[in-house]
């Protein structure tokens, strides 16, 4: 079943990276078409005023959804449901975006897409949460494959960074639906590459360059997270939507009008370096009539590498939709392309090829804003069929994301915020596999409100747990009462028929729904610092669940082969 429903899923999910490529590339053949040119830097005004009213108006319950780490989140807390509106509402707005100018990725809508078609065909089939987890990684991992005509880049992406851990039984799944999405698109669309360039054969002699390039990378994706986490900042200071995205607009469109390059998600400038056509980055820019120099062309580079994350920045904290996944490996490129500029400079007897630096720089960045090492390796070897750089791009990630990881670690200065941390995710996605269902301990022994002190008291000595519930004619839940309510109380037998259950009973710490996920039950278990919990459905009571018959399931769980999928 798992091997048809991957096939399904991949195939929804082409389909669907078919609508949003179709969508951005005729809102921006028509933005660019009838808008005068020396109105250009208005367009991402408008693409961000349209994309606020709708996300206010139209998409509001999903508004919040943002790519990857949203998805993480659906699994872990929200049992892998993904709203079904999803499939279809971050294509426009995201569509929106980068076709009106907005210098952003088509990623997180593709990422957003894949999950809610796995989402939501693992619902509509009525599967449990293993599958419909599963089929998620299925639709982000067709996702990637479809629009970067790289299957295994989509696999490796989806187990890499969605999924928890790898298992073999993921495999076939992941890599068929990988397959589909890739193909569909193929089909309808034809074959395409990001990227098309002769590459000349990786000499061992650069490799003190490509150690060189990835603690760059390591530099600039600090940089990056830097820019973004200070752009968020900035424009959150702005309560009005409406003024935010105007504010934000204003801003992008003027550094569009300096330097075009920043328009969109960049991909077009980065072939025109691969194609030698450096100054075709100038055409309609100010800075065109300028002297045509090696410093100018060094000042110019570092100028638009330098300003893309500010671009994306604005873009997505402004009103904007999209993610960083494309803006890093622009960056990455452009990185990539002045470091060999400079080094052509310093070092004219090395004989470079530019795509080289370009495509390692791509992966350098990528790997450390992604924290998907792999992912990068396999994806710009597929995206520019550069496998003959398997090689140095594997060294440029290892360096980059080392640096990374050392310096986070030895700093402290980075904390992960919850639910990020490897270990917690497999923790919460195994508890999240357990049904709060088959845990429940059914108590038939209630307690009514009218029941006497003695009644009660009876009810504790035939039962093994320290607390009763205290229920209604209709069986909903009224409160519940503890030993620790009674031992005041025992020493005076006069009392034991004049007080009632309704004068002992109090309100619960915490009440566990039956639809609950495991996980969130364990927190109110340790929040409280209970060992049960009552469970009810909409208020009625169904039994009580025990933290240590939680934890048992638990421990049988981690001790699964296959103890995920």
């Amino acid at each position: 079943m798992p091997f048809v429903l991957s096939v399904v899923v991949g195939s929804i999910v082409g389909l669907s990276a078919i609508l949003i490529k179709t969508i951005i590339f005729y809102f921006e053949q028509y933005a660019v078409y009838f808008a005068p040119q020396l109105l250009y830097f208005l367009l991402p005004l408008v693409g961000f005023l349209i994309v606020t009213f709708l996300n206010r108006n139209i998409f509001s319950q999903t508004a919040y959804f943002g790519g990857a780490r949203s998805v993480i989140d659906a699994i872990e807390n929200h049992s892998s449901v993904i709203r079904l509106r999803l499939i279809y509402s971050k294509f426009i707005t995201t569509g929106l975006t980068i076709g009106f100018g907005g210098s952003s990725g088509v990623e997180a809508a593709i990422i957003s897409s894949g999950a809610a078609v796995g989402s939501n065909v693992g619902r509509f089939l009525g599967l449990g949460y293993r599958l419909r987890t599963l089929l998620i990684g299925c639709g982000v991992a067709a996702g990637i494959s479809a629009v970067y005509n790289a299957p295994m880049g989509g696999f490796i992406f989806a187990l890499e960074t969605i999924l928890p851990e790898f298992t073999p039984t993921l495999l076939i799944p992941l890599l068929v639906a990988a397959a589909a999405g890739k193909i569909l698109f193929e089909f309808i669309m034809g074959e395409h590459l990001r990227f098309q360039v002769p590459l000349t054969d990786f000499a061992y002699e650069e490799i003190p360059l490509v150690v060189l390039l990835g603690v760059l990378g390591w530099l600039m994706s600090n940089y990056l997270l830097r820019t973004y986490s200070y752009c968020a900042k900035v424009f959150n200071k702005i309560e009005n939507a409406y003024l935010r995205a105007l504010t934000g607009g204003l801003a992008l469109g003027s550094i569009i009008f300096l330097l075009p390059p920043m328009y969109g998600e960049g991909y077009v400038s980065i072939n025109a370096l691969l194609n030698n056509e450096e100054r075709s980055l100038l055409v309609n820019s100010p800075l065109a009539v300028l002297p045509n120099t090696v410093w100018f062309n060094l000042f110019f580079f570092f100028l638009i590498t330098m300003v893309k994350p500010i671009s994306t920045g604005i873009c997505v904290n402004s009103g904007g939709e999209g993610g960083y996944f494309a803006p890093s490996l622009i960056t990455g490129g452009l990185l990539g392309f002045l470091f060999y500029k400079v080094t052509v400079l310093i070092l004219p007897f090395y004989a470079l090829n530019p795509a080289t630096f370009i495509f390692l720089g791509m992966a350098s960045v990528f790997a450390c804003i992604m924290n998907a090492p792999v992912t990068a390796i396999f994806l710009v070897a597929e995206i520019t069929q550069s496998y003959q750089l398997f090689v140095p791009l594997m060294l440029v990630c290892a360096v980059s994301y080392f640096l990374k990881y050392y310096m986070e670690n030895l700093s402290g200065s980075v904390v992960q915020p919850a639910g990020q941390s490897k270990a917690l995710r497999v923790d919460r996605i195994l508890l999240n596999q357990l049904s709060i269902k088959q845990l429940v301990d059914e108590d038939n022994t209630p307690v009514r409100e009218n029941a006497t002190f003695r009644e009660v008291v009876e009810g504790f000595a035939k039962s093994n747990r320290n607390v009763q519930q205290v229920l209604d004619e209709q069986g909903m839940l009224r409160g519940v009462i503890t030993l620790n309510d009674l031992r005041q109380r025992l020493g005076d037998t006069s009392n034991y028929d004049t007080i009632l259950a309704r004068d002992l009973m109090h309100p619960p710490e915490a009440v566990a729904e039956i639809d609950e996920s495991a996980s969130e039950v364990l927190d109110k278990l340790d929040t409280y610092k209970l060992w049960s919990l009552p469970v009810v459905r909409q208020g009625k009571f169904k039994g009580f669940i025990s933290k240590s018959r939680l934890l048992t399931q638990y421990r049988k769980e981690m001790t699964k082969v296959n103890r995920f999928f």
